[in-house]
């Protein structure tokens, strides 16, 4: 071999290193580049490979703290719809922890269901909510509500449905513009993880809070309400150290306001999975989630 000259690296041995750097520059083209590119819109729902096989890890369980004492017991989940293979149902159960010791002066909540159907690149197809409250604040209130709709032509089409001790009532609501995605805020349905955050990325989406919604339309009826709304949200620029199962861990905090709504999600920085979402409401009524694994 003439002086001077390097004899290249076998094929094989070439075809991996280029390999590694398109895998390495699409990653960083997916996690930092792509969400810049689409700065207004929210983050996609997340559907990992674990979440897929159902099997690996089939649900997530919380804790729901009001008045800093367990309130509830949350479970949330991914199921894939059966005979399809790209879309998925996010769901979330709440359950009293023992339903004789709820706090049956502050909110005797039977049920609250509430349901993302989503494509596997993220998008929203579809979105339900049920609710079934017996008293609020001493006050006996029987009552539950259902909202289903679906996304057509990027419009969220929700119709709501009442049964209360005057009688069933179905109310079709206006349709309403969503994001490119379609993602949706519901404040007492944590998501598993979020991708794609950066220091000072903000957003609008729209937002459906059922429980809100059960309550005013117990206590003051439907007049003049409007269940689906808009929030706008913010990542803060710092980081913040959250405690989860005894280490810490470095968090990147995401603010949504709303009306008469104010929300926090901590969501690691490492891996995106969200640990904490607290909530609170005009009146001082605050609603935590605490992610138990």
């Amino acid at each position: 071999m003439p002086f001077g000259v390097k004899e290249m690296p076998p094929f094989r041995v070439s075809l991996v290193i280029l390999l590694s750097w398109i895998c390495a520059n699409a990653f960083l083209f997916y996690a930092e580049v792509l969400p810049r590119w689409r700065a207004g819109q929210p983050p996609l729902f997340t559907i990992d490979l674990a979440d897929e096989a159902g099997n690996v890890r089939p649900y997530v369980q919380w804790k729901v703290l009001v008045r800093n004492e367990e309130f509830l017991k949350l479970t949330t989940g991914i199921d894939l719809v059966e005979g399809k293979e790209d879309e998925f149902i996010l769901w979330a159960d709440y359950k009293p922890p023992n339903p004789l010791k709820q706090k049956k002066d502050f909110l005797w909540l039977k049920h609250l269901r509430s349901e993302f159907k989503v494509h596997r690149d993220g998008d929203l197809l579809a979105a339900y909510a049920r609710v079934s409250i017996e008293s609020f604040r001493g006050v006996q209130i029987p009552l539950t509500m259902e909202m289903n709709g679906e996304i057509k032509n990027r419009l969220f089409h929700p119709v709501l449905t009442t049964d209360t001790l005057a009688g069933q009532k179905t109310i079709p609501l206006s349709p309403m513009q969503v994001p490119v995605n379609g993602g949706m805020f519901q404040p007492f349905h944590p998501v598993h993880r979020i991708m794609g955050l950066f220091p000072g990325r903000t957003w609008v989406q729209p937002s459906f809070d059922p429980l809100a919604m059960a309550l005013s339309t117990s206590l003051a009826g439907l007049d003049g309400q409007e269940p689906v709304g808009t929030v706008l949200a913010k990542v803060r620029a710092g980081l913040e150290s959250v405690n989860w199962k005894g280490k810490s861990f470095a968090c990147q905090v995401i603010e949504f306001n709303g009306h008469e709504m104010e929300a926090l999600v901590w969501v690691d920085v490492v891996h995106g999975a969200v640990l904490r979402q607290k909530v609170k409401f005009s009146g001082a009524f605050e609603w935590e989630l605490v992610r138990i694994d």
